[in-house]
């Protein structure tokens, strides 16, 4: 009953409820959802930085650095462009603490680069001195001094820009000299005179055969000397220097500036560490195949000469060209984020690498030498540049009697190549000049670029271009001008018929993809320079048809399975050495003696025999039996 008695009280709360309720409201159709907001674009630091530094807004530019610093994924390079730009902002601390972490970062490993420590001393040195600091600037160069002194010996050419840096800017000698491991400040002095002497005799270069001077020890060097020419539109730097004999020592560190100057030449002489017998075939185990890819830790500037005027450039380009065999220049144009040092750097090692027997020559344009200051650099690119660099390359074709004249141009250094170029077939229509023109890694817009070099194509015997789908630098470009396609870049590569264009997206080495022609397509790099080969005939090149006739050649997709990057280094090297004619019988030879020894590296030479007659260029070869 009371069961009933709730049932019944619970209908009548649920009629009472239902009566008491308002009607049903009318159906009204939804209020449109929010539009989504735009992706909120990722900040890049690198693009403001150059931004800023190029509006001259000092203090975003400190506060950029600082927060560039700060982050961990900041490599080494890069917080060492960091430093020195908080340097020039007066934040000298900061500058000195990042250069001595870098300095103790290698100070850790198991076996550390001498030579990158040298350098970072050196700057440090120079950090301090620009803020006034002269007892840190004196111990820091002193420390620079004692690693010389240590590693290259007290009469090695490195050692005089750092005297007379000392000298010139009236650090303590006494403070350096006890630091460099000298006795005292009259000591220093001599070895600075012998440094000098030491450096600008090696201006001379030795005859064949004759060894370089030995050292303190007795011992011959194990380093050669390269003098590289050269020609820049920077202006030179307003620093401090000293004479010696009546002629200023001048350090190719710091003696030319980011500005724009009038054209200038002159010459840097650097030291080189051997590693190979030139003019001979040593034994596979011997050949060094390997690239340098990070020139400052193998070479090391000396003394630097500036000559007064073209006509003294040339003479000395003569000179040299009389005292080689083949009379070949070789050019190198720099690209963006280059200090003139590390181009002189750069074009020594090359010089070696590539066994230039006749002059190398560098062409330097003002740079700011900063990752984040491309904006400033591609600043640079004028009329007036585009000039300097056309008639430097005209003294080179058409004074100097040079037998063969190869031409290469990395990154942004292309922008001032085409234009000059562009120029000089306006100038000279149809004279050959050049022999071989290599443009590599192109930071161009590809339209530009095309339609440049079908008016220039008649200048050079081969165009070749080195293009990569995995250059990250090149798509950082596009970010950086807003444009499209580079013509370093091979998904859409430049493919015209006066053009072999080479896509090395196969053998890139990693990091940025920026620079395989110094490092995976070096092997078929040499051969363009040496030999002058057609993409046809190098058998590290697939083919890859692109329709209407035009074709790209693929580095990585060898034409034969004997054709290998070591194999065909091998026989390049072995024919630039030993000639064409001779190349098959030395190889083959070489084959013989390695299979009769039973050494592994008898199929390295038999691959490169195969290479040999598969080009079918060389003379006559010992047959198998």
């Amino acid at each position: 009953m009371g069961t009933l008695r709730i049932a019944a009280l619970a209908a009548l709360l649920a009629a009472f409820t239902a009566c008491a309720s308002p009607p049903e409201p009318v159906p009204v159709a939804p209020a449109p959802a929010p539009e989504a907001a735009e992706p909120e674009i990722p900040r890049d630091l690198l693009v403001e930085l150059s931004d800023a530094e190029l509006a001259g807004d000092t203090d975003a530019m400190q506060r950029l650095a600082l927060e560039l610093l700060a982050d961990e994924a900041s490599d080494a390079a890069l917080r060492l462009n960091l430093a020195d730009l908080l340097a020039e902002l007066g934040d000298t601390d900061t500058a000195l603490a990042t250069y001595q972490d870098a300095y103790d970062a290698e100070m850790g490993l198991a076996t550390p680069d001498f030579t990158r420590l040298i350098d970072l001393e050196a700057r440090m040195g120079e950090i301090a001195l620009a803020a006034g600091r002269m007892d840190e600037a004196a111990l820091h160069t002193g420390n620079a001094i004692a690693l010389v002194n240590t590693h290259l010996g007290p009469d090695h050419p490195r050692m005089a820009p750092l005297l007379a840096f000392a000298k010139a800017n009236d650090l303590d000698l006494t403070q350096v000299a006890e630091t460099g491991g000298l006795y005292d400040a009259e000591e220093a002095e001599v070895v600075f005179s012998e440094a000098v002497d030491r450096a600008r005799s090696d201006e001379d270069v030795l005859p064949e055969g004759v060894p370089l001077p030995r050292g303190l020890g007795g011992e011959e060097p194990d380093f050669d000397i390269v003098k590289v020419f050269y020609g820049t539109d920077r202006a030179p730097a307003d620093v401090k220097q000293v004479d010696i004999n009546g002629r200023a020592v001048l350090d190719p560190r710091t003696y030319y500036s980011a500005e724009r100057g009038p054209l200038q030449t002159g010459t840097v002489m650097v030291s080189v560490p051997r590693n190979r017998n030139v003019g001979e075939i040593p034994k596979p185990s011997m050949v060094r195949f390997e690239f340098r890819p990070d020139p400052a830790k193998h070479v090391i500037l000396g003394d630097m000469k500036v000559f007064p005027g073209m006509d003294a450039f040339v003479k000395g380009v003569k000179l040299e060209l009389a005292k080689s065999k083949r009379r070949e220049i070789f050019v190198l144009i720099h690209g963006y984020n280059t200090k003139f040092s590390d181009g002189i750097e750069r074009t020594a090692q090359l010089a070696v690498d590539l066994e230039i027997d006749g002059a190398p020559v560098f062409y330097s344009w003002p740079s700011a030498g900063s990752v984040f200051s491309y904006k400033a650099d591609r600043a640079q690119i004028n009329d007036k540049a585009v000039c300097d660099l056309e008639t430097f390359l005209l003294a080179l074709s058409q004074e100097t009697g040079a037998e063969k004249i190869s031409v290469v141009a990395h990154s942004m250094g292309n922008e001032f190549l085409v234009r000059a170029l562009d120029k000089l077939a306006a100038r000279e229509p149809q004279e050959k000049l050049f022999n071989e023109v290599v443009f590599a890694s192109p930071d161009v817009e590809a339209e530009e670029f095309s339609k440049m070099a079908i008016a220039f194509g008649p200048l050079a015997d081969d165009l070749t271009l080195y293009a990569s789908s995995k250059d990250r630098a090149l798509q950082a470009s596009r970010r950086f001008n807003g444009t499209g396609r580079r013509a370093g870049e091979s998904n859409d590569p430049v493919l015209l018929p006066d053009l072999n264009t080479i896509d090395t997206s196969g053998v890139s080495d990693g990091g940025l993809g920026h620079s395989d022609i110094f490092g995976g397509a070096f092997s078929d790099f040499q051969a363009v320079l040496w030999l002058s080969l057609e993409p046809d005939k190098r058998c590290l090149l697939g083919r890859r048809d692109e329709g209407s006739g035009a074709v790209a050649w693929i580095l990585g997709d060898a034409r034969t399975e004997f054709c290998n990057q070591q194999a065909f280094s091998t026989a390049m090297t072995t024919m630039r050495r030993v000639g064409v004619e001779k190349s098959a019988e030395v190889l083959s030879s070489q084959a013989a003696k390695a299979e009769t020894d039973g050494s592994a590296d008898a199929s390295l030479w038999e691959s490169a025999l195969k290479i040999v007659q598969w080009l079918n260029v060389a003379g006559i070869f010992v047959p198998e039996s």
